[in-house]
C-alpha cells in the first residue's frame, strides 16, 4: 500500500525533531526515551532473505538506546510477523535496549496494535508488545496549551479526517501555536506543514477567515525532498509489482501448458484462476503436481 500524505507528514516532523517522539510519549504518561535519538536506514535486514522496513528508526549510539515508530491509520495482518521480526533484528545488531511505538489516531486500530504481534503457542508466549500512542480529542488539546509548540503538528494530525467546527478550532489553534516559533522559516514551514495534513475543507474555512495568508508561506525544502523521493519509491514499487505479475501470468501459462499437455481438463473457471493468481510460489507448487497428478482435483489440493 502506497504511504499517503498524512501519513509521510508525520514520520516526516519525527525525523526532522526526533526529540519529539520523548516529549509525546512524556505527554501520554510513558517512560520518555533519550532526547538524543538520531534517525537511522529504516530497511531492516536479517541473515536469511528478510527484510521489514518499520516507518522510523532511532538510535542513540551513546547509550546504545532504539526506538522503532510506526505510524498505523488502519490494521495491518503482516505486523503480527514484521514486529517481532524488526524488534529482533535491532536487537541482535545493538542490544535488547529497545521499543516499539505504534502512533495512531484510531482507538480500534490502537486495541488492534496492542496484541496483534503477541503470540501463544502451546505453553510458549513470543512476540511484541509495543507502546501504543493513540492521540485523539484529549491529547491534541493536551498538545495545544502544555506542551511545546512543535508539537502543534501532531495535534492537527488527530483532525486529519475531521472538518467541523471542532476540526476548524483545532487546526487554527495549532497554526497559532506555531506561530510562536521564533525562527521564521521553521514556523511557516510548520503551519504549511499543519494545512498539508488537515483536510481539504478546514484549509478552505481558516482561508476564508484570512487568518492567515496561505498563498505566501514557503515550501519547505524537506517536504520537497520527500515528495520527490515518494514519488520515485512509488515508480520503483510499481515496477517491482509489474515485474512480478508478469512473472505470475509467465507460471501460469505454464501451468496450463503442462496441464493441457497432461491431458487433464482445464475448465475456464479454472484457467481464470490460473491467470489471475500472482502467487508465484503457490503456481510452482501447483506446477510441481501437475506433473505426476492423477486428476485436475489432486493439483489444487489442499496440502
Amino acid at each position: 500500500m502506497a504511504p499517503s500524505t498524512v501519513h509521510e507528514f508525520l514520520l516526516l516532523w519525527l525525523r526532522d525533531d526526533p526529540s519529539q517522539l520523548s516529549t509525546l510519549l512524556g505527554l501520554l504518561g510513558h517512560e520518555p526515551c533519550p532526547t538524543t535519538l538520531t534517525v537511522e536506514d529504516s530497511a531492516l535486514r536479517l541473515a536469511f532473505p528478510v527484510e521489514v522496513t518499520p516507518d522510523l528508526v532511532l538510535r542513540d549510539p551513546g547509550s546504545r538506546r532504539w526506538v522503532l515508530v510506526e505510524v498505523q491509520r488502519q490494521p495491518d495482518e503482516d505486523k503480527a510477523r514484521r514486529w517481532p521480526l524488526a524488534m529482533s533484528a535491532m536487537a541482535d545488531r545493538h542490544g535488547p535496549d529497545g521499543e516499539l511505538v505504534v502512533i495512531t489516531t484510531s482507538l480500534a486500530v490502537a486495541r488492534w496494535a496492542a496484541t496483534i504481534a503477541s503470540h501463544h503457542s502451546g505453553g510458549t508466549h513470543w512476540g511484541v508488545a509495543p507502546t501504543v500512542l493513540r492521540l485523539g480529542s484529549p491529547e491534541a488539546d493536551a498538545m495545544l496549551t502544555r506542551e511545546p509548540p512543535e508539537l502543534a503538528v501532531f495535534a492537527a494530525w488527530v483532525m486529519q479526517r475531521r472538518w467541523g467546527a471542532r476540526a476548524v478550532a483545532v487546526v487554527r489553534h495549532a497554526l497559532e501555536r506555531a506561530g510562536e516559533i521564533a525562527d521564521e522559516r521553521s514556523r511557516q514551514s510548520m503551519q504549511r506543514g499543519i494545512l498539508a495534513i488537515s483536510h481539504p475543507s478546514v484549509v478552505e474555512k481558516l482561508r476564508s477567515t484570512e487568518m492567515i495568508d496561505l498563498d505566501q508561506l514557503p515550501y519547505n525544502p524537506a517536504l520537497e525532498r520527500w515528495e520527490e523521493d515518494i514519488m520515485k519509491r512509488r515508480g520503483a514499487r510499481l515496477q517491482a509489482e509489474s515485474e512480478a505479475r508478469g512473472e505470475a501470468r509467465g507460471e501460469a501459462l505454464m501451468l496450463l501448458r503442462i496441464l493441457r499437455r497432461r491431458g487433464l481438463e482445464v475448465s475456464p473457471a479454472t484457467e481464470a484462476r490460473l491467470l489471475a493468481t500472482t502467487d508465484t510460489a503457490l503456481l510452482e507448487r501447483w506446477a510441481d503436481r501437475a506433473l505426476d497428478a492423477a486428476s485436475i482435483e489432486a493439483v489444487f489440493a489442499e496440502p
